[in-house]
């Protein structure tokens, strides 16, 4: 199983930036490669934690490729903590996990960590070169979301 990790510190309140992490159905609206974001089925709460389906649909059009896939998500408030897993679509196993620690009152340090596996041995071999960007991507796009949910934050314009 391959991995890719990246963790940066953000000017935004953990409430803040895990809001974003957890809003899992508005991905579609700021993550690059990321076409449909749809939750399925009935969210199940047990206190601070929240557990669905959803499914994504990626899209890279250079490639001709998209390819939808279910997730089963668990969105844990009390420690801001977002993981999605899935063996469906063209993953054989994939571990998405989004983690926000608070540094202070007005900054939080988010990491995304990704573990995955393609049921195809090219694409696997094709996205090793491609997931280090495309994660780098997403943490942009959820900068820039940032940007967008709490302009009085004082994340810089990219």
């Amino acid at each position: 199983m391959s991995k890719v990790s990246l963790k940066r510190a953000v000017p935004l309140t953990a409430v803040q930036a895990f809001a974003i992490a957890a809003d899992v159905a508005s991905y579609k609206d700021f993550l690059p490669l990321v076409s449909r974001s749809t939750i399925r089925g009935k969210v199940e709460e047990q206190g601070p934690v929240k557990r669905f389906a959803a499914e994504l649909m990626v899209a890279v059009a250079k490639l001709g490729l998209h390819e939808s896939f279910t997730s089963q998500v668990v969105v844990d408030s009390s420690v801001h903590s977002v993981v999605a897993t899935s063996q469906d679509g063209p993953m054989k196993e994939l571990r998405a996990v989004w983690s926000i620690t608070s540094i202070d009152g007005a900054r939080s340090t988010v990491a995304i960590d990704i573990n995955y596996q393609f049921k195809s041995k090219l694409m696997q071999m094709a996205a090793g070169h491609m997931m280090d960007y495309a994660v780098k991507r997403v943490l942009e796009a959820f900068e820039q979301r940032g940007r967008q949910l709490y302009p009085n934050s004082t994340l810089p314009n990219i």
